[in-house]
């Protein structure tokens, strides 16, 4: 496991290397819609009106027959009303798991079959963001942000209009924005956990980091999640070597019944001469 010191020999856990960035973290903290909303403001140029309180770590499952989704952060922003306007999905991903876009993809499309019940007018469907926040630019293209949007690849001036953006954000670019741009602040202090002394925001998700740090209650917590996630990735790995020790043993015997149709073959030629 990792975060672990040794002391006298025994294991001591050190929560405190456990930031904003660790997936467990980021949901708790951007779990607070004072700390989500001027994030979503900054990252996507906007002005959020109110946010209903954000559902960390939600999970959606349509069917039995599919696979289920668990967004890290999932928030919808809300009129006076209190009637849905628009959705956001804040997704924290450290490792290139190399098909990001099509998860991109498969969570805007759960997230549109959950939200839509039958009988409803597809235009009842609400703008819809995905936002990955990534240490490494998965695009090799330089950039700090990339925002995409559904085109017309004869003439990008023509938008498809289906209210749908998928946007990442790379902290390990940072220096690539303008000192003035908003997002900066929040892209420097993922990639360097250390918020600048004059800067409201990234204080606040800071202090809101080392109190969760202190909290014993979130310790025990993450240790119990840290135990889950290793059991359910053991259990993955016992159903991958069962499927793989079966792919074996049916290809060993379709290897030894083909072998077996050879040999007589063989000697039904053996007899005829």
């Amino acid at each position: 496991m990792d975060d672990i010191t040794q002391d006298d020999n025994k294991q001591i856990f050190d929560f405190s290397k456990v930031t904003i960035t660790n997936r467990f973290m980021f949901p708790l903290v951007f779990g607070h819609k004072e700390i989500a909303k001027p994030f979503i403001e900054a990252a996507l140029g906007i002005k959020v009106y109110d946010l209903r309180d954000p559902e960390p770590e939600k999970t959606v499952l349509v069917s039995s027959l599919f696979k289920s989704v668990r967004y890290d952060v999932y928030i919808q922003e809300i009129n006076n009303g209190n009637k849905v306007i628009r959705s956001f999905d804040l997704e924290m991903q450290i490792k290139n798991t190399k098909e990001l876009p099509k998860r991109a993809r498969y969570y805007q499309g759960v997230h549109d079959c959950h939200d839509l019940q039958r009988g409803c007018a597809y235009s009842k469907l609400k703008d819809q963001y995905v936002m990955f926040i990534c240490p490494d630019d998965i695009f090799k293209a330089g950039l700090a942000i990339y925002s995409f949007q559904n085109y017309a690849a004869e003439n990008k001036n023509v938008a498809l209009n289906d209210r749908t953006f998928k946007n990442f954000y790379i902290f390990g670019n940072y220096k690539k924005l303008d000192d003035g741009h908003p997002l900066k602040k929040y892209l420097e202090y993922f990639a360097t956990n250390h918020p600048k002394e004059s800067d409201e925001e990234t204080n606040r998700i800071h202090s809101r980091v080392e109190w969760y740090q202190a909290d014993k209650e979130t310790q025990e917590r993450y240790m119990t999640w840290e135990q889950e996630l290793m059991l359910a990735a053991e259990a993955a790995a016992e159903k991958e070597r069962e499927l793989n020790k079966k792919a074996l043993a049916e290809k060993d015997e379709a290897l030894a019944k083909l072998t077996r149709e050879i040999e007589g073959l063989k000697a039904q030629l053996a007899k005829k001469r």
